[in-house]
């Protein structure tokens, strides 16, 4: 049975529908909503190019920034550390003798300071003060100077003194015995240098590994 009290969902009086008023509101209502679906439409590609562009822009920026920033700011030595042609330097202000000093380094994983040339040799010179300090030569009695990894001094610049390890004062080089205590030096190769030693450590361990 038909309930004639209710009415349907979307009855629209016939008087309403008569009335010129309505049906252009009803049409203008229309209108503004495909406007608005349209300009939807429109905006969410824009938006999305939009934020694309603005991503691309700053991403690329971001990586070079990170990059850029861990390049600058990795030290190439360790702090107390003074980098000098692609090695570390450190200057003790303690004062021990030869053995003690060596030992030091070498728990940092460096030698008392093994001297190659010249400009190296001024720099030590310049940069260590008025006090003398230990180097990793040393000799035994009637024996040529050796470096501490074992390799003969070259004898680039002169040794004075009669001791069996030698050490820099303001005219240059002398020695001492290892008893006697002074100030050392302690030299490694900077972060770079080492990495550029094992990369060519690792590719002659693959050739060997290729010619067996």
């Amino acid at each position: 049975m038909h309930d004639s009290t209710g009415v349907e969902e979307n009855f629209v009086p016939v008087d309403l529908l008569a009335t010129p008023n309505y049906l252009s509101s009803k049409k203008h209502s229309i209108n503004i909503n495909r406007n608005r679906i349209l300009v939807i439409l429109i905006l969410i590609p824009l938006i999305v190019t939009v934020l694309g562009l603005i991503t691309g822009l700053l991403v690329p920026r971001r990586k070079l920034h990170e990059i850029s920033s861990s390049e600058c700011f990795e030290a190439a030595c360790p702090e107390s550390w003074i980098g000098f042609q692609r090695k570390c330097f450190y200057f003790s202000d303690d004062i021990k003798n030869w053995t003690f000093s060596q030992r030091f380094c070498d728990s940092y994983g460096a030698d008392l300071v093994q001297i190659e040339t010249l400009l190296e040799l001024n720099f030590l010179l310049r940069y260590k003060g008025p006090y003398d300090h230990w180097i990793g030569l040393s000799r035994d009695l009637g024996q040529p100077w050796k470096w501490v990894n074992g390799t003969e001094w070259p004898n680039c610049f002169p040794i004075r003194g009669g001791g069996e390890c030698a050490y820099l004062n303001d005219k240059g080089a002398s020695s001492a015995r290892h008893y006697t205590e002074r100030k050392w030096i302690c030299s490694k190769p900077d972060i770079y240098a080492q990495m550029k030693r094992q990369t060519l450590s690792d590719l002659q361990s693959h050739r060997k590994r290729q010619k067996t």
